[in-house]
């Protein structure tokens, strides 16, 4: 992983997951533009988990790991 994308994500596991789910989106839009319909669903797919994993951890739903 790059040094900037580590930097971004902050260590924490919320922070990882929201800045993979906004990166998602940016790739679902371009795969989107190119009509490349598996690939839009795959993104979407690891969309819908990043934000997941993301609101369980807010919510206590999962343990952050130590």
């Amino acid at each position: 992983m790059r040094d900037s994308a580590l930097e971004a994500a902050g260590g924490s596991p919320t922070k990882t997951a929201d800045y993979i789910y906004t990166h998602l989106q940016d790739l679902t839009d371009m795969a989107r533009k190119s009509e490349l319909a598996m690939l839009v669903y795959l993104l979407e797919m690891a969309q819908i988990e990043a934000m997941e994993i993301s609101r369980q951890i807010r919510t206590g739903a999962i343990r952050k790991p130590d």
